[in-house]
């Protein structure tokens, strides 16, 4: 295992940056950034402190339904990163923790 950091960005699924969906242009920028990958969660139900709650209920239709960005590499990458999600995350939560990773990649690819 390796001393690794992991950042994870909770926004609505409506929220955008330059057009796009954020989530969207979280992915593409870490990719672009050369980060290890990314992963994105889309939530049934969840509220933040200003807002209703959000559920992807069968008798309701859904609104601006929670999305998280998980995205785990060194420190110093993701330390680099994060500039960009300050200035793209303008309604959210933006976390980040030390972590242990262990990252299994086939044979001659770049490891964390």
């Amino acid at each position: 295992m390796r001393r690794a950091r992991r950042v994870r960005i909770f926004v609505g699924e409506d929220e955008r940056y330059q057009g796009r969906p954020l989530f969207e242009a979280i992915v593409l920028a870490a990719k672009e950034s050369g980060l290890a990958g990314a992963t994105v969660f889309k939530g049934f139900m969840g509220y933040a402190p200003h807002a209703d709650i959000a559920t992807a209920g069968i008798l309701r239709l859904a609104e601006n339904l929670p999305v998280v960005v998980d995205i785990v590499d060194s420190e110093e990458r993701i330390e680099e990163f994060l500039p960009f999600l300050r200035r793209a995350v303008r309604t959210g939560i933006v976390l980040s923790s030390p972590v242990e990773a262990e990252q299994v990649v086939p044979e001659g690819t770049e490891e964390l």
